[in-house]
């Protein structure tokens, strides 16, 4: 993975709306002819002629302080826009992103929170524990291996060889875990397949309310979108 930080005077307005808040990256070529100066509007007027990959991320970090925003990127080499994009940005490139969504209000009523996600949704997963101080929380990442276990109090669960986008992994993990008595807020998301597994894993076996258990598709096996 490989983390962002973007700055300078041009988000000295930007206001946070916490968890799982994104924005649109506007994505180019490293040989495309981007207008000067680049700004949202003269990046929307050149469409036409230069027309930019657009990706919702999720926002990693926001200092109003320092004036700094973190966007965290899976890497897996040029199979993709955000990567190749990623893998390539040095100091001193300019990005334009239009943001931020509204974010994730966790129920404060929920006996306890479930969290269930990929390495695309830790940023996410990170932002609603932030914002969940002395609440039950129990959260589940997907990563490929123990490399890629970062500092957070979660379950890792490794595919450590099962490919990407198979719903195994989560669903075992998930059926061996203890849940805490009581129902809970469900915060789920992933690739798409993987989060109907777990939805139907949720309702089905675990008898969590069907209306409660929404995952979001952040991606889809096979399509990197156009």
């Amino acid at each position: 993975m490989a983390r962002i930080t973007v700055g300078g005077p041009s988000i000295d307005d930007f206001v946070g709306a916490g968890t799982d808040e994104n924005v649109m990256l506007y994505l180019y070529e490293p040989d495309a002819e981007l207008p000067e100066p680049l700004t949202l509007e003269t990046a929307r007027a050149a469409l036409s002629r230069v027309r930019p990959y657009m990706r919702t991320y999720t926002i990693r970090r926001h200092d109003p302080v320092a004036n700094e925003i973190d966007f965290d990127f899976v890497l897996h080499g040029d199979h993709g826009p955000a990567s190749r994009w990623a893998t390539r940005a040095q100091p001193g490139d300019d990005v334009i992103f239009v943001g931020p969504s509204p974010a994730y209000q966790p129920d404060p009523g929920a006996a306890w929170h479930l969290l269930v996600g990929d390495e695309t949704t830790i940023p996410a997963i990170n932002a609603i524990m932030t914002a969940l101080p002395g609440a039950t929380v129990k959260a589940f990442i997907e990563i490929e291996d123990a490399t890629e276990e970062q500092d957070l109090n979660v379950t890792w669960v490794r595919r450590d060889g099962v490919p990407a986008g198979s719903s195994e992994p989560l669903v075992k993990a998930l059926s061996a875990a203890q849940f805490p008595d009581g129902a809970p807020a469900v915060w789920a998301a992933g690739e798409r397949e993987v989060m109907q597994a777990v939805r139907q894993h949720l309702v089905e076996e675990r008898g969590i309310d069907r209306a409660h258990v929404r995952p979001a598709a952040y991606w889809r096996l096979g399509h990197t979108g156009s």
